[in-house]
This record gives structure tokens, sequence and C-alpha cells, in this order.
């Protein structure tokens, strides 16, 4: 097992150091100049020269890219040209808001996903069956933004039962639309993934002894099929929960959510250059780290990956 951490870990360093490089370009892929967007409209040379030497813009790519990379050694990433903050302390700021709706959101799309998915594969070829994979079909292909609008519009507006949005000092009366309207899909894709995983299982030979055993079909599907068809489920599970930490830009722009996302959006909107590139970068770290976390899992639920032994070769 520790062998087959550290070499993840190994793996992982290129791949940041991949992430920060094109974080870094992003100052030069953006249209427009980063000093003319602090200054505005209203401007002398002399200042836009000053700025130039403080952002190091008047020195080579090279030159430039080494300074980023030892600042981002540091987790440096500068100050904002909007608010005149760390872009660090900014960052950390919102991200606590960005993880509480995303636990959130994945408590909500395990437990319908899988429940769903497992009540599926109980009854296959049902009516049951048949629902909740046309409720599933619906949840994927139903967009982010009209999802909100609509619970929005029939909670908060018709019916008076929720806030529309804001953060509300942390009520969890403010959570449960914007979770419910980032969950849908993922609960959805969990729901499908795991009636799949659970049919291929029910089919294999230790099942089969099981019921021939007597040992009664809620038990054989929750306690061996569904512990065997996990790899997929965690595969889906923790890249959605990665995507929820990265910043769920659509979901906390609708619901006016102060976390990552929102932040990430509002940087793009006013092109604050440190602030989107901290953000991007810190994403995609929080990303990787989920990513790793979620190969370390398959060690856990499978022996035979963490030993290099696969099935077939056994």
């Amino acid at each position: 097992m520790l062998h087959y951490t550290i070499k993840r870990i190994l793996l992982f360093l290129p791949i940041l150091l991949g992430v920060a490089t094109i974080t870094f370009f992003l100052l030069y892929i953006l249209p427009g100049d980063p000093v003319l967007s602090m200054v505005g409209e209203r401007y002398d040379e002399e200042t836009i020269q000053k700025l130039r030497e403080e952002m190091h813009l008047d020195k080579s790519v090279g030159v430039q890219y080494a300074h980023f990379l030892k600042k981002l050694a540091k987790l440096d990433f500068g100050r904002s040209y909007v608010t005149g903050e760390p872009v660090w302390d900014s960052i950390w700021k919102r991200f606590p808001y960005t993880f509480r709706l995303a636990v959130a959101a994945m408590a909500i799309s395990v437990v319908l996903g899988i429940s769903a998915g497992v009540l599926a594969a109980w009854k296959w070829g049902g009516t049951v069956d048949h629902v909740a994979m046309g409720v599933s079909i619906v949840g994927i292909s139903m967009p982010v933004f009209w999802l909100g609008v609509l619970l929005i519009y029939l909670f908060s507006i018709k019916l008076h039962l929720l806030p529309p949005s804001g953060y509300g000092g942390g009520s969890p009366a403010y959570l449960i639309l914007p979770a419910f309207t980032l969950a849908q899909a993922s609960a959805a894709y969990v729901a499908r993934i795991t009636r799949s995983s659970m049919l291929d299982e029910v089919r294999e030979y230790y099942i089969q002894a099981a019921r021939a055993k007597g040992v009664p079909e809620r038990k054989v599907l929750v306690k061996h099929a569904l512990r065997n068809a996990l790899l997929p489920i965690i595969t889906v599970v923790g890249t959605d929960f990665g995507s929820f930490l990265s910043g769920a830009v659509l979901t906390e722009s609708i619901f006016a959510w102060p976390g990552l996302g929102r932040f990430t959006l509002d940087a793009i909107l006013k092109r604050d250059i440190p602030a989107i590139q901290g953000a991007v970068f810190f994403m995609a770290v929080v990303f990787m780290v989920i990513n790793l976390a979620v190969d370390l899992s398959y060690a856990w639920v499978d022996p035979r990956i963490r030993t290099g032994r696969r099935s077939g070769s056994e």
C-alpha cells in the first residue's frame, strides 16, 4: 500500500507543474492589458511604466515565469487588482462556503443516487426500474441554471418556503436550494452507474451461490453486490466532489452564494488577473487532491489494485 501511495504522489508532481504553467500563461491568453485594466481610462505613461515594473511585466517571459513559480511555492498569488487584498486570503476566506455547499450536495447525490440505483437493479425490468432511469435521464439532461431558477420560482416565489438566495448567516434554509441544484446531475449519474454496476455483479457466481444458500435478496444486493460494485461509483462520486469543491460557478452565481465559484466569475468579469490565476490554480490542485484520494481509495476497496494484480492474471 505504501509503494502504491508513493507512486501516485510522484505522478502528482509533474501534473502540478503543468497546472502552474497553464495558470501562468493565462496572463497572455486573456485579451487586453492587465495594467490598463487597473488604471482605468485616465492614466499617464509614468504610472503605467511603474506598475509594469512592480508586476515584472517589463521582464522577459522566462523571468516572469520563474518569479511566478517562486511566489507560488510560498502560496503567494499576489494582490487583487480590484480589492488590493492578498489573493490567497480571499480564496481561503471563500473556500469554506464552497466546501459546505459541496458536502451538502455530495451527501444528497450519494444518498439519492445509490438508493435509486440499487432499487432499480433490484426491480430490474419493472416499472420502478423504468421510472428511476427515466428520472435520471431528465436529471442528467437538465441545465443547472434552468433548474436553479425553477426551484427559486417554485419554493421561494410561489410557495414562500425557502429563501431565494444568499448565505443567511449560515442558516440551513439557505443551503437547501443550491445544494439540490448542484446535486441533481450528479445524483442522476450516480444512479445510472450504480444500477449498471449492480447488474454486472448480480450475474456473478458468488451472488448465485448466496441466493442458493437462502440469503435474503436485499442482503445479497446491499452487502455483497454493492460492495463489489463500488469502484465505478467511487470514481463518479470523487470526480463530482472535486468539481463541486473547485467552485460551482453557475450554482453559486444563481443563488448569490459567497463561495469560490462566484469569486472566480467576478474576477473574470473584472479582468482581475492575480485573482484568476490564484483561483484557477487552487481549484486545479483541489481537484487533483480529490482524484488522488479516489485513486488511493481504490486500493482500499480492491486489494488487487495496490498489488498490481487483476482478476484475469490471477
